[in-house]
């Protein structure tokens, strides 16, 4: 089967005819990969531990375009891991800081995704061999891919700082 690089994050995936979000653009081979790393997270407690990263991460890694959606993903998903990383919230509490954030949504603006969106892909957290290893390069994925948007970090400060 045929390669391609996912337009958002520079991913290998098969070249696949498939499914992929209605606004966070990938390809459909990026897209399926993230499926099988949320099939792990949803099957085994140990693999849970980081599911909001996860989540957090490809949202942020994969954009989309300007719409209402888009705006409202970012801005919540970049908070969540502000929170994570800058205000040592844990990741067991980054859906309460994502439903506190949301409750400003007429506060969010559109945030241009920067020139590199992260150097660690969905492909590096499915090669993790058991849930350690997982965990491990989930925090390492996030943290890259966050701190690629570190202009954007007074933006999302500013909003927690409104919802705490």
């Amino acid at each position: 089967m045929a390669l391609i690089k996912c337009f958002s994050c520079g991913a290998e995936t098969d070249d696949i005819d498939g499914a992929t979000h209605s606004y966070l653009l990938s390809t459909p081979g990026c897209w399926a990969m993230y499926g099988e790393v949320l099939a792990r997270e949803y099957s085994d407690f140990a693999y849970w531990a980081v599911h909001d990263l996860t989540v957090d991460t490809y949202s942020i890694q994969h954009p989309g375009q300007p719409s209402r959606q888009t705006i409202s993903s970012l801005n919540v998903h970049l908070s969540s891991l502000y929170a994570y990383f800058k205000l040592d919230v844990s990741a067991g509490e980054l859906s309460n800081i994502k439903v506190k954030v949301v409750q400003h949504k007429d506060q969010f603006v559109w945030l241009e995704p920067p020139d590199c969106l992260g150097h660690l892909t969905i492909n590096d957290i499915l090669r993790a061999e058991n849930a350690t290893q997982h965990c491990e390069l989930v925090n390492q994925w996030a943290e890259d891919v966050f701190n690629q948007w570190q202009d954007f970090h007074p933006v999302v400060q500013a909003l927690l700082e409104t919802s705490m």
